[in-house]
């Protein structure tokens, strides 16, 4: 890069730092450290016998600057300051050494080759990370972890093992992440499984954090304990301990700001020379996160025990890129059954080429889409104070078109092209691998193969490209049975029977359909009807008015509350809804936060107050097929609505759920603050919800902890909603990740909230702050949404399975041609209970063998029977951890099967030899 834009990304580096970090004085180490211990000089120091002091930078891979810019700096200037200081101060004794930590992705990327590398940078890097002066951590980078899946946080962890095993030194058992408040509860369970023993989080400076303790223990769902040490204030900590510290070891984390980088030596210098003035008879020695674990855990003090959910308050800012969000939800089931196929293909005796660097950089940028940065700081374009200019309406129009914000902009679509990367990396691979196994089975002529990526046999709905011949019923090629087609648009849809698990089935053309499958229309009730569910839609509401469990008799939904079911909610704040929020969510209130945090120039509630407006006087339209019948309702854009909106109910053949999709078209950009919702107002009395989390499943009322998110939730599975008996519903979402209950969640924070009301509302799009994510969105998409009768709740049967079908849809490929050799049906990998997720299936990054990742999703423990697909020739499977390494006694397999006891929302990896 040239260096007008390395300088011009140092400065604003400066400028930026402090803005986001609680006690960053322009990048000073020694006002930091000033700043940080003021509050305790009058104090009587806390009886402390040793202060292990950590040095660190917060890396956003953005945010600063344009994130290529970031990752050029972070590679060349930074790194060399970092070994200048190295080199600065390598002649004193090892405690008073500097000792750089760093995230395992930034470090990969300085270390690893490129073009701007120089062999001796290298070889001082390789040299510094050997001799302990340049440390990683465990994880890779701070990110909006509740939206990731657990394989990419897994994925995740590889960085800095794989470096650490490159240099011959042990893993990193230590973690950090800062800015983002508030993590999942995987977390715990996450890093114990991992060999990590010790987590610091810092939160920004200005957002609310969660009430905990100081220093605890963060109990997972699965009941793992992770030590854990909380930075309410800011990034790092100070020199000095608080004077309730209770503990002889205190941790010093000197954290510069927003890729400020290392500090000078001569402000190393300085923060030993204030530990030997204001902390005299104390070790102090300079070291890393572990090392203030080690302490802690030597003096085997009682800590405090938090077991709970964590939800992220930030976590609306990932839909301010709704196409990027839904490709995302998409994606990433795509990147477990590519890999899942690709070995269930070796296996069967068809191998093709190696994958696995391509599943490696597709599950990189996806983990990268779930880092924390978006996009440019507000700062970017405006000051905060005197002259700030940030407009609305025309104005903003006129700015806009004359290319204000294209840079801006453009820090946008770098973040969105991870995702689409990833999926560029996976879809070939996929595709590939369906015509393989499509081309290879003993079927001759037209067919078409279904493979199954989940470990459990089951019916789904199957799309493959239509193609030029004409076919009105399929016939499975290992059976009489036979199903019906639709063909629309050039897709070919089908309801395929019992695929096996992690298997597929094979489909040929016949000539007609068996009997039709009840489905029913009347044009003039407004109904549609199938086996399982009759459904009345009222157009001149653009809302779904019944919807009637035909098994129980049961009415699903509330037909007479204000938000109607499937109605499309538009949402314009005002100055006070902006207000609120910011007052009831900042800690301490610096310019930047009330403007970067609210929407800075609102004019006043009076002038423009808050409207809800809802999608109403439809057209009305029925699509009726062998496969499915659909209501369709639309509506124009008009004065209040400003995109048109189509609302799609369908129900399938023999299913025993309902879709619902949403589309908006030609939603224009509007820097106002806005949010887009469909809103789910269930009939269910004194209704108790059930959250399909991110490593668990959660109880909004009881299992999340106090000053985090309780308005609007990442679901990685879906929403049960249910009464006292059990009854209820159950709903997922296609390609939205957020959902609020009971009420629209976006500018909202509370520390007592409870949802009451059985109302679900899946978030389409919002704008929520004015800084990093994306300020507006615009475009055409289409929001899905599958609900499903609950009787008698199960958190297998009825929740965690139904949720996991509806992500990892059936998938299918078509051939033509001479037979193969592959059996026309055959299973895979089985489990011996379904609500255990497979989440990796395929070769380890660096050894030998066959890695098998299982993921309790329903919490129950008990005992788990894998059976191997006949052909696969292991005879012993290796307990690991997630990061490989061994972990326990291997398990006989014995006639292509192995059994262990597998914890509830618990891991289990093995290395299959």
């Amino acid at each position: 890069m040239p260096s007008s834009v390395d300088e011009e990304g140092a400065m604003r580096t400066n400028s930026f730092s402090c803005q986001r970090i609680s006690v960053l004085i322009l990048g000073s180490i020694f006002g930091l450290f000033c700043d940080a211990t003021a509050p305790f000089a009058a104090r009587a120091a806390a009886p402390v016998d040793q202060v292990v002091v950590v040095f660190k930078t917060h890396v956003d891979i953005g945010y600063t600057d344009m994130a290529a810019n970031v990752i050029t700096r972070y590679r060349t200037t930074m790194i060399d300051q970092a070994l200048a200081v190295c080199d600065e101060n390598k002649d004193l004794p090892a405690a008073q050494q500097f000792v750089w930590t760093i995230p395992g992705w930034p470090m990969q990327k300085i270390a690893e080759d490129w073009a701007g590398q120089t062999p001796e940078r290298k070889q001082k890097i390789e040299q510094a990370f050997k001799q302990g002066r340049f440390v990683v951590h465990a994880l890779p980078f701070t990110t909006h972890t509740e939206l990731l899946e657990a394989e990419d946080l897994v994925r995740g962890l590889g960085f800095a093992a794989r470096l650490s095993r490159g240099w011959g030194l042990p893993l990193p058992r230590d973690a950090k992440m800062t800015d983002v408040p508030c993590h999942s509860w995987i977390m715990p369970t996450l890093l114990r499984h991992a060999g990590v023993e010790f987590l610091h989080l810092g939160c920004n400076a200005a957002c609310s954090s969660p009430q905990v303790p100081p220093l605890f223990w963060w109990e997972g769902p699965d009941g793992s304990r992770l030590l854990t040490m909380y930075t309410a204030e800011g990034y790092g900590t100070g020199l000095v301990p608080p004077a309730d510290w209770k503990y002889r070891t205190w941790l010093a984390l000197i954290h510069t700001g927003d890729n400020h980088g290392p500090p000078s030596p001569g402000e190393v210098k300085d923060v030993l020379d204030q530990a030997r003035e204001k902390l005299p008879g104390v070790k102090v020695r300079i070291g890393r996160l572990s090392d203030f674990a080690d302490g802690i855990l030597a003096e085997h003090a009682e800590l405090p025990v938090v077991r709970g959910d964590m939800p992220d308050t930030w976590i609306h800012g990932p839909m301010c890129d709704p196409v990027g969000a839904k490709l995302a939800r998409t994606v990433r089931p795509a990147l477990v059954a590519a890999e899942a196929l690709h070995t269930q293909l070796d296996l069967w005796g068809v191998p093709g080429p190696d994958v696995s660097a391509t599943i490696a950089a597709a599950y990189e940028r996806s983990l990268l889409y779930g880092e924390h940065t978006w996009g440019g700081a507000l700062a970017w374009i405006t000051s905060y104070t005197g002259n700030r200019t940030f407009h609305y309406g025309d104005v903003w129009r006129a700015e806009r078109a004359q290319g204000r914000f294209q840079r801006l902009e453009a820090s946008w679509r770098e973040h969105t092209a991870y995702i689409e990367h990833a999926r560029d990396l996976v879809t070939p691979v996929l595709d590939a691998d369906l015509r393989t196994l499509a081309q290879s089975v003993r079927v001759a002529g037209r067919r078409i193969v279904v493979f199954n990526p989940l470990a459990w046999p089951r019916d789904g709905i199957v799309a493959v490209p239509a193609g030029d011949a004409a076919v009105t019923a399929l016939r499975a090629a290992d059976s009489d049975d036979v199903v019906p087609v639709e063909v629309h648009e050039g897709t070919l849809r089908f309801v395929a029977k019992q695929v096996p698990s992690l298997g597929y089935r094979t489909y040929v053309p016949v000539p007609a359909a068996g009997p039709a499958a009840l489905l029913r229309t009347d044009h003039q009730a407004g109904t549609i009807e199938n086996a399982f569910f009759r459904a009345t839609v009222d157009p001149a509401r653009g809302a779904v008015r019944s919807l009637v469990d035909k098994r129980s008799g049961r009415e699903l939904i509330d037909g007479e509350a204000a938000d109607g079911f499937g109605q499309y909610l538009y949402e314009r704040f005002d100055a006070d809804n902006v207000k609120t929020f910011v007052d009831a969510y900042l800690k301490t209130r610096p310019d930047w936060a009330l403007n970067e945090l609210g929407k800075p120039n609102l004019p006043t509630a009076e002038q423009t107050p808050y409207r809800a407006v809802r999608a109403n006087n439809c057209r009305l339209t029925f699509a009726e097929t062998p496969v499915s019948v659909a209501a369709v309702m639309t509506t124009p854009p008009e004065t209040e609505l400003p995109q048109a909106v189509t609302t799609k109910l369908i129900l399938y053949a023999d299913q025993p759920y309902a879709d619902l999709e949403v589309t908006l078209h030609d939603k224009p950009a509007d820097p106002w603050p806005e949010a887009g919702w469909i809103c789910l107002p269930f009939k269910v009395d004194a209704p108790r919800f059930q959250l399909g989390r991110l490593g668990s499943i959660i109880d909004p009322a009881t299992d999340v902890v106090r000053g985090t998110n309780r308005h609007l939730f990442g679901v990685s599975g879906g929403v049960a909603i249910a009464d006292s008996h059990g009854d209820g519903v159950g709903l997922c979402s296609h390609d939205s990740p957020l959902v609020s209950l009971d009420t629209p969640g976006c500018w909202k924070y509370s520390l007592d909230f409870v949802p009451q009301k059985p109302i679900a509302y899946i978030n389409l799009f919002n704008n929520q702050w004015t800084t990093n994510f994306r300020y507006w969105n615009e475009g055409t998409w289409t929001a899905r949404v599958r609900v499903w009768a609950i009787r008698g709740y199960d958190a297998e049967s009825s929740f965690a399975t139904p949720a996991a079908e509806t992500r990892a849809p059936l998938v299918a490929a078509a051939a033509d041609g001479p037979a193969g050799t592959l059996a026309p049906t055959q299973s895979g990998l089985h489990l011996s209970r379904p609500g255990v997720a497979v989440t990796a299936w395929g070769p380890p990054s660096d050894r030998p063998g066959t890695l098998l990742r299982l993921w309790e999703q329903a919490g129950r423990s008990g005992l788990l029977t894998v059976s191997l697909p006949p052909s696969c020739s292991a005879t012993k499977a290796m307990p690991i951890d997630l990061r490989g390494e061994p972990a326990g006694d291997a398990l006989q397999i014995r006639d292509g099967r192995f059994e262990f006891k597998l914890a509830a929302f618990a891991p289990a990896s093995f290395r299959l030899e």
